[in-house]
């Protein structure tokens, strides 16, 4: 009985300490995301202006110096975008691959000692077995009852 309660604090401070970690990747992603609208809205009002610009000059016949300036505005933003989009991608990346790896370890955890046997088996020799979900093709544990992605049921 004393290791079923071992295990649950175990795994009650694991919980805790992804979900900890999950909060701070989510609270990145958000702050991504924000910067990113905001960017994206700075491009369009530099689009708006170069227009403007553009026709002004095309009605007054004269060069367009703005124009130039515009340019260099909005190149240095779009590449401020790419940036912000790549580490976005980055965060996600982690945050998702963090809590596939969590939910196999609680798993695990709670798995009978034979299947505990029998992964360090396969472990030992380097190559780790996967269940192939026909629903969406994610990998699972061989010994897995349900889909870690979609929630099919394997038979």
């Amino acid at each position: 009985m004393s290791d079923v309660f071992s295990k649950l604090g175990d795994s009650l401070k694991s919980t805790l300490k992804v979900a900890t970690e999950q909060t701070q990747k989510s609270v990145d992603q958000v702050a991504c995301r924000t910067d990113l609208m905001n960017k994206r809205n700075e491009l369009k009002r530099l689009f708006t202006s170069l227009g403007e610009a553009q026709y002004k000059c095309y009605v007054e016949q004269v060069e367009c110096e703005e124009r130039d300036a515009l340019y260099a505005k909005i190149d240095a933003l779009k590449l401020q975008i790419t940036e912000i989009e790549q580490r976005l991608g980055e965060i996600v990346t982690t945050q998702k691959s963090s809590l596939d790896s969590y939910k196999r370890e609680v798993k695990s955890t709670w798995n009978e000692p034979e299947t505990q046997e029998k992964k360090a088996d396969l472990e030992e020799d380097g190559i780790e077995i996967l269940k192939v979900c026909p629903v969406c093709n994610t990998g699972n544990h061989e010994y897995a009852a349900y889909c870690i992605k979609c929630g099919n049921k394997f038979e």
